[in-house]
């Protein structure tokens, strides 16, 4: 018998009917794994251009999966817009997500170019990089917990009330 596997959160992941595992293309979760993934680069340093050069690459590819989850949360049937029409008490956190994409956008901008830009990477760049990309991947977490808290409250408002 096959059991289904665990990701490392412990969260249950099924199976598809050949045996493969059912995954949900997570943009936000994408971003965050790609920032960790930055700021844990091995720094060489007598090849920082590789590391540069793998740490560009990967804030690129989060900024695509930042900019995919703003455009997804704009579509009509997003989750921000379903929890604006059927919960107005949710609105100051609806607002809250908005708001930070733009500061989500900003910030990856900026530390893809600071990436990108040409000159000699040292240790200091490597640390100061690697720190952006762990506060942006820290601020993600607790957008995605609230985005999250929203649905959850969307959806499901009624459970666990009496009665």
């Amino acid at each position: 018998m096959t059991s289904a596997p665990t990701s490392y959160s412990g969260t249950f992941a099924p199976l598809q009917a050949d045996g493969s595992v059912f995954t949900i293309r997570d943009p936000l979760a994408e971003a965050r794994d790609l920032l960790r993934h930055a700021a844990r680069l091995p720094f060489h340093a007598n090849q920082p251009q590789a590391w540069q050069s793998a740490f560009r690459q990967a804030v690129t590819d989060a900024r695509a999966a930042i900019r995919h989850h703003i455009w997804s949360a704009e579509l009509p049937d997003s989750p921000l817009n379903l929890a604006e029409m059927l919960e107005p008490r949710l609105m100051p956190r609806v607002d809250q997500q908005r708001e930070e994409h733009e500061a989500f956008s900003r910030k990856i901008d900026e530390l893809v170019a600071e990436a990108s830009a040409p000159g000699d990477i040292d240790i200091w760049k490597m640390i100061e990089l690697s720190e952006q990309a762990i506060l942006l991947e820290m601020a993600l977490a607790r957008h995605h917990n609230r985005l999250t808290q929203i649905v959850f409250e969307t959806t499901h408002r009624d459970l666990g009330e009496a009665g």
